[in-house]
């Protein structure tokens, strides 16, 4: 299981649903923070390879491999590149429609944010010589304030100017339910851009987010926006590698079921529509099995939710067996 969290917000310890059913069970932590699909699909191919020298000759019946978030899809491109390897998938809460939809939809928030609330992120805080940093100019030490500086400071903003808060979100169109929810989705996003920014810039080997012909709009004064956020332009080598390492084609060799919460704030629910289309244009629209659950949440899946899925998930490889 391609996931640096095994126990699901329940508690449950996902491999205890597996093993209780006499499943096997291997994973892999990834070998770096931040950006890891390429690294995490080589680590797992060379552990089943592993896997397969320390059992019994022959007693391997089927390969399943499952992935939460960034797992899931290495999960969906493991399926899409390796036919024949593993029998089949299961996805949760992944950004099945690609990271470069992903990328666009979490650097659109952080720009979007700050256009509402522009003093939010300085850098060094709370000294005489701070300054704004925009969305892909991170200062290398900038999360070590976020417990203590932007995470406060992020709080305080939403609170004391509703009116913003709605036109962001109004915007951005990322998952909220209420105020608290509010609260709990910027947060979620802007720390993959306080944390995550700098290192997926080095591992793309440039700026894979462009904003330079995006037209904003839902705010009160969409002009005025438009003409003030801060614009970014892509690299081509970024792009380049986002395309050819996080980006699926809709190509299933095998069964794959997702599990998704609808209204999800840092993975939206709209990946499960984009990548649907995409199986449909090949024709595999008979391996996809996507299973939404109703509620606000990443990743946010009871221990049933996630049984019940990888159950079906093993009766969609049966049933292949058949055809």
């Amino acid at each position: 299981m391609p996931s640096d969290e095994l126990t699901l917000p329940d508690g449950t310890f996902v491999p205890n649903l597996f093993l209780s059913q006499g499943y096997a069970f291997a994973t892999s932590s990834f070998r770096k923070n931040g950006a890891a699909v390429e690294q995490g699909a080589e680590d797992l191919n060379k552990l089943l390879e592993h896997f397969k020298t320390i059992v019994p000759p022959h007693s391997l019946k089927k390969v399943f491999i499952t992935g939460a978030s960034e797992g899931g899809l290495i999960t969906l491109l493991l399926l899409e590149r390796y036919p024949g390897k593993y029998d089949a998938g299961l996805a949760l809460c992944a950004p099945v429609g690609g990271s470069p939809d992903l990328i666009k939809y979490t650097y659109d928030f952080r720009v979007v944010f700050d256009y509402f609330f522009p003093t939010v992120f300085t850098f060094p805080p709370n000294q005489p010589e701070e300054k704004p940093f925009g969305a892909v100019d991170i200062p290398e030490n900038a999360f070590l304030f976020w417990e203590t500086v932007y995470m406060p400071r992020i709080v305080a903003a939403l609170m004391a100017d509703p009116g913003e808060t709605a036109q962001l979100f109004n915007v951005t169109k990322a998952a909220i339910t209420d105020a608290a929810s509010a609260i709990t989705t910027a947060l979620s996003l802007l720390f993959y851009s306080i944390f995550g920014t700098n290192d997926q810039i080095a591992t793309a080997s440039g700026i894979p987010y462009d904003n330079s012909s995006t037209t904003y709009v839902g705010s009160t004064n969409d002009a005025v926006l438009n003409a003030e956020v801060e614009r970014i332009e892509s690299e081509g080598r970024a792009r380049a590698y986002a395309r050819r390492f996080y980006q699926p084609t809709g190509t299933l060799h095998g069964p794959l079921v997702t599990l998704h919460n609808t209204l999800d704030p840092v993975v939206p629910f709209g990946h499960e529509d984009t990548y649907s289309d995409l199986v449909a244009q090949k024709h595999k629209s008979a391996f996809l099995s996507i299973r939404p659950v109703d509620s606000y949440g990443h990743c946010d899946f009871t221990a049933q939710e996630v049984f019940d899925a990888f159950t079906l998930m093993v009766q969609q490889a049966e049933a292949q067996l058949l055809n």
